[in-house]
């Protein structure tokens, strides 16, 4: 156990962490107005500090989320030492970058679980600092209340706890570097929470918007809101990258014996469409990040966005039809055709709806049923609101009174 600096506890930090396998979404809980934070899920080892670029502590402090290289003492991962994190692990280099394991991995087992997590809190803590000081002190501390989901196929009470007591259990040390200068940030977790991932946009439906509805109302002629949602039997499929969750709930339960999860999502067909790529290019070497920024970035890359948006309508193909066999088939076996509504979110549900909607919709009427497509503006992180919901009204709502 790694021995903490004394000093006292200058922040507390409630966060809603949904650490995805493309990116981590983070809401903190104790700002009622707080932005959805998004930091890519890779992290790249480093063996010396990069050069110092900027030495305005303005910049560097503005800027920090986005070239985020830490220190991390902690015996929660299998090695301390110097982490690039999200955007600058993947702008260093293109190699030795490591992305979470969407094809045999285990969420709970995962260092990114902490490594992702630790860095993002002491940057925010160094921001908030900085924030009220407008300098930046050399040792800082932060208590952290914080939840966070696993897939439902490797979630239990034996994994959820062991996930929680990596940080709970442990000390950690965050050194966060900021251009000449650096600031050693102690980050105690006082409680943790691990949700099945998919349960919490339930919650997330429930306080939703209005304009959340507004597809599924004009369809069913109807003017329902979060709310009429919560006395249904709803299958949810929340899309990822790396896994797809199916989630039985009734009205506000979830049912865990009919909760599974299938390692499907638009991370397998980046994969399937990156292994194209390099057929067609060769020699070319790249990440589940770097495609996606071909995608997204088409004027930053435009030899290789046209290429990399066509194998991926071909790849998402297969995955949009596994996905489907998966809500026919959970709906009857699991189920028992009992579904009222089906929901369809997650980032693959704004790659896969061209291809899914229409046969999911047909198969919705078939059973005399309702579907719901969470609209692309809140598709993406129904689980983060989900858990900042809970956060606030469940979880800490007594902590976040104090």
């Amino acid at each position: 156990m790694v021995t903490n600096i004394e000093t006292k506890t200058d922040f507390t930090t409630f966060l809603a962490n949904d650490i995805g396998n493309d990116k981590m979404k983070i809401r903190e809980s104790e700002n009622p107005n707080s932005d959805v934070y998004k930091i890519e899920s890779a992290y790249r080892r480093l063996t010396r500090k990069p050069e110092v670029q900027e030495l305005d502590l303005q910049k560097n402090v503005t800027g920090l989320l986005n070239n985020l290289v830490v220190n991390i003492t902690s015996d929660a991962i299998k090695r301390s030492g110097l982490y690039a994190i999200g955007k600058k692990a993947t702008n260093v280099s293109k190699s030795g970058l490591y992305n979470m394991d969407i094809e045999s991995g285990e969420k709970h087992e995962e260092d990114f679980m902490l490594i992702g997590s630790l860095g993002f809190i002491a940057a925010r803590t160094v921001q908030k600092d900085y924030a009220l000081n407008s300098e930046v002190r050399p040792v800082l501390s932060t208590n952290v209340f914080m939840s966070t989901a696993i897939p439902a196929s490797q979630h239990n009470a034996v994994n959820a706890k062991f996930l929680e007591e990596r940080f709970t259990k442990n000390t950690h040390i965050v050194i966060v570097f900021l251009g000449d200068k650096q600031v050693t940030v102690n980050v105690t977790f006082e409680r943790v929470k691990v949700m099945k991932e998919g349960v919490p946009a339930l919650y997330a439906i429930l306080e939703g918007e209005n304009e959340m509805f507004k597809e599924f109302n004009e369809n069913y002629k109807l003017n329902w809101t979060g709310k009429d949602f919560a006395d249904k039997k709803i299958m949810h499929t929340d899309i990822g990258s790396g896994t797809t969750e199916y989630i039985f709930t009734n009205g506000v339960n979830p049912v865990s014996d009919r909760c599974s999860g299938e390692r499907q999502g638009i991370g397998h067909a980046i994969a399937a469409a990156i292994e194209l790529l390099k057929d067609e290019r060769k020699g070319l070497s790249i990440n589940r990040q770097q495609f996606s920024k071909y995608i997204e970035q088409p004027n930053e890359y435009p030899k290789d966005s046209e290429l990399a948006k066509t194998f991926l309508a071909e790849t998402s193909l297969e995955q949009s039809d596994s996905i489907l066999d998966s809500i026919i088939t959970k709906n009857a076996r699991d189920m028992s055709n009992e579904t009222e509504i089906f929901t369809v979110y997650g980032g693959g549900s704004i790659e896969f709806k061209d291809e899914m909607y229409a046969e999911l919709n047909n198969y919705t009427e078939s059973q005399n049923a309702k579907l719901l497509w969470i609209p692309q503006k809140y598709a993406v992180t129904m689980n983060v609101d989900g858990l900042n919901n809970l956060n606030r009204n469940l979880f800490y709502s007594k902590e976040l009174e104090m």
